[in-house]
């Protein structure tokens, strides 16, 4: 593929020019409907509106709301005036929140008032005297506040400025310069911000459509939450750059609404974490037959089980459906499947490395690079973060002189280049010595066909070092034992390797964007546990 060297800008005015007609972002909750020629409208007034306010290029603004129309205008507005976007979930607690306008030095915020009574506008108000850089608080919403200044007011003033203010500012902006600066989820630790730039977004946005087989023609369905890069680049950019629609059912993942657009838009991709899909397809308003045009589209986040894709493909009938693996430093994606690939394929690797990307697989402890079939650690180069913001020993130690972001998960690479991942670095498992590697031992669990989702982790043991748990949530309706799980495992991996805990659950622990939070579940287990040893229960 050949390197794209340009802005979010010109793309945008690219895509506008060559497809004005095209549905651009419809929100069937809002009842918004753009095409590409709107689209633009809206974005410029948005931009020139920013411009207004006094925002420079490299400053940074934060975008702290649900999945309304505002958020995608918003994103392409701060990439048009060269300032870098600060996505931020939700669901933040307070003290992440002031963490993070802190330590990203936000200069702006834009944001909506939250749930009752308007809790996020309440929670940001408590922290701005403790905030001296953050000059604008730029509110979502149709009621003011002493402070803020409307969304609709930016857009107004906007309204009275010379396009070629915008056209000024844009000359000033180049490939690869920043963008954005996305935080990781923070599971363990404080988040760290990624700075990333026009040209990685850009090229891994193309690179991934383009394996999909994304076009103009295609109406791909965004109900991940738009603050994770999964659902503002890898579905939301990525789409906008092909002149294809976007389809957002709900403020909030809702099933139904989902269910809805995906039939009355006639949506031909759909994207989301394997729970997600789940949600949909066990939903009881779930209508095979409605998902006629829906043949496309990309899980992630989380592995595929095998039983999850055969219902896709072979019995919905989303027969192009890809898997692919990615982390926030690396600019999006870095394998994925092919649409043809064998079903085995799809569930059993992440496919191999984009174009874009050079992927191998190091020994964990000396970085020697191990041949086809040996497991190691996954190290990727090509279009990566340009740093961890303000922390210079960090991106030091994630990527090294050579290039290469030394990724923490482990995996293998066959002699064809499809890549299977067997779990995280910090997640394998040590037990008298015996290294476990919990996703082996979930894959076989999966194969249990009331099982659907399994979470098989360590936590401390005084004396073992650590102990092993395989905790499991079954289909709606389905039974099966505690002692069926462990008879059916048990003859399947070696006593040294099997768990000795085993658990039914209705739920697990997740982050916003849906990964499961294997540290709580081990805090869970700890104390569930630790008075009664190391014995089977």
């Amino acid at each position: 593929m050949k390197a794209i060297r340009k802005t979010v800008g010109q793309m945008l005015n690219e895509v506008s020019l060559a497809h004005p007609k095209n549905d651009a972002l419809i929100h069937t909750e809002t009842g918004t409907r753009l095409n590409y020629q709107l689209l633009y409208w809206e974005v410029e007034r948005a931009a020139l509106g920013l411009l207004n306010l006094g925002i420079q290029k490299g400053d940074h603004i934060a975008l702290w709301a649900p999945n309304i129309p505002e958020w995608i205008i918003a994103q392409l507005a701060v990439a048009r005036t060269g300032a870098l976007l600060v996505p931020l979930d939700p669901a933040i607690e307070r003290d992440d929140l002031f963490y993070i306008l802190d330590q990203a030095r936000v200069k702006a915020i834009i944001q909506t008032r939250g749930a009752e009574p308007d809790g996020m506008l309440a929670m940001l108000q408590s922290l701005r005297d403790r905030l001296p850089l953050l000059e604008h608080q730029i509110l979502l919403s149709d009621i003011s506040s002493p402070g803020s200044i409307l969304w609709s007011e930016i857009i107004a003033e906007g309204d009275d400025l010379p396009s070629s203010l915008l056209d000024e500012r844009e000359r000033e902006i180049r490939p690869q310069d920043p963008l954005a600066v996305m935080y990781t989820s923070g599971t363990t630790g404080r988040p760290k911000g990624v700075v990333l730039d026009h040209e990685s977004l850009i090229n891994k946005s193309m690179a991934s459509t383009y394996r999909q087989g994304i076009t103009s023609t295609d109406r791909a369905c965004l109900f991940f939450p738009l603050f994770h890069m999964f659902g503002n680049t890898c579905i939301a950019l990525a789409t906008l750059l092909r002149g294809a629609a976007l389809v957002m059912p709900c403020r909030v993942f809702n099933p139904e609404l989902v269910l809805q657009a995906l039939s009355r838009e006639s949506c031909t991709a759909l994207y989301g974490s394997p729970s997600m899909i789940v949600a949909l397809l066990d939903h009881p308003r779930f209508n095979g037959k409605k998902w006629k045009t829906v043949k496309k589209g990309t899980l992630g986040g989380a592995p595929c089980p095998m039983e999850l894709m055969k219902r896709l493909v072979y019995d919905v009938g989303v027969r192009d459906v890809t898997v692919a693996y990615g982390i926030t430093e690396t600019a999006s994606w870095i394998t994925m499947t092919h649409p043809g690939d064998p079903i085995d394929l799809r569930v059993s690797t992440i496919g191999t490395a984009l174009p874009v990307n050079e992927v191998r697989i190091v020994d964990p402890d000396s970085g020697t690079l191990l041949p086809a079939g040996s497991p190691g650690e996954i190290c990727v180069r090509g279009y990566l973060m340009k740093e961890y913001y303000r922390m210079p020993a960090a991106t030091a130690a994630a990527v090294d002189r050579d290039g290469w972001f030394h990724s923490g998960d482990l995996g293998m690479m066959d002699d064809k280049g499809y890549v299977r991942i067997s779990g995280r670095l910090k997640d394998t498992i040590e037990r008298d010595g015996v290294r476990v590697h919990p996703g082996e031992i979930e894959e076989i669990l999966y194969s249990i066909p009331e099982i659907s989702e399994v979470q098989v982790f360590g936590f401390p043991h005084p004396e073992r070092g650590q102990e092993i748990a395989a905790w499991f949530r079954t289909r709606e309706s389905a039974e099966v034992s505690v002692e069926r799980v462990r008879g059916f495992l048990e003859k399947r991996v070696t006593p040294e390797t099997a768990p000795h805990f085993y658990k039914r659950v209705d739920s697990f622990p997740t982050t916003p964007s849906g990964k499961i939070q294997k540290y709580k579940l081990s805090e869970a287990a700890q104390a569930e546990y630790a008075p009664r040893g190391s014995h089977a229960p």
